[in-house]
């Protein structure tokens, strides 16, 4: 596996960190306005407050109390998410890593429509998008709905991982001259994926059978022809 790109799950990681500075301000800010409304509690016979201004005081604190809470309660949970996503990132990074030389991968490469988790080039010029969820349960396919223990995911991850797909066409085709065709792929790291055909083109599976999958659909693309050689020129324009 030849790899120069940057290291898999670093924008989650980064993500991951910016949600927990801000559970820490929300945490501040909330202590500060509680403490400010505790020294006019506190001192409200200096200050001629009566008893509605007390009891609207200690009203004040307890909504300031619960809203601190729920929001840090919130952004942590945030940063509990992105920490599980980057953890997957990484151990498809890992098992990337071990491919062959006739493989090219990119990892967390930034995109309008949220950052793409690895691009993989392989010496026959094919074209893999990876998109890593970190879900557990089952996920399996109702009609053409992606479902996640029964229920929609919060994202439509087949939209996104489309909207990548043709994105990277593009960024590729003024490269290359034409548009290659990209094999978008989602893999779940902790879920039970039942086996189900491909969604809009859009391949979803568990980390176990990726490596399976990039071999077997990696055969000769005659229309991808140029990809290979341009592989470093492709990576400077992506990262």
């Amino acid at each position: 596996m030849i790899n120069k790109s940057g290291r898999a799950g670093k924008s989650t990681r980064y993500m991951a960190s910016k949600r927990h500075k801000s559970a820490i301000w929300i945490g501040l800010i909330g202590i500060a306005l509680i403490l400010i409304v505790s020294y006019f509690l506190l001192n409200s016979k200096l200050l001629g407050i009566g008893g509605l201004g007390i009891f609207g005081l200690i009203f004040l604190i307890q909504i300031l109390s619960n809203i601190t809470k729920g929001r840090m309660s919130s952004k942590l949970k945030e940063e509990k998410r992105a920490i599980r996503g980057a953890r997957s990132e990484e151990r498809i990074g890992e098992l990337l890593s071990d491919l062959s030389d006739d493989y090219f991968v990119l990892n967390d490469i930034e995109s309008p429509f949220g950052n793409i988790d690895h691009i993989v080039i392989s010496k026959n010029s094919e074209i893999y998008l990876i998109e890593t969820k970190a879900h557990g349960g089952k996920v399996e396919l109702d009609g053409d709905t992606l479902l996640v223990n029964g229920k929609l995911p919060e994202k439509n991850f087949i939209s996104q991982a489309l909207q990548n797909a043709y994105w990277l066409r593009d960024e590729i085709g003024q490269i290359v001259g034409s548009k290659p065709w990209i094999t978008p792929i989602i893999v779940f790291t902790n879920a039970f994926v039942i086996p189900m055909r491909p969604i809009k083109g859009v391949n979803v599976i568990n980390k176990k059978y990726l490596t399976n999958v990039l071999y077997r659909k990696n055969k000769p693309n005659a229309s991808n022809t140029q990809i290979w050689e341009h592989k470093e020129t492709i990576e400077k324009r992506l990262l």
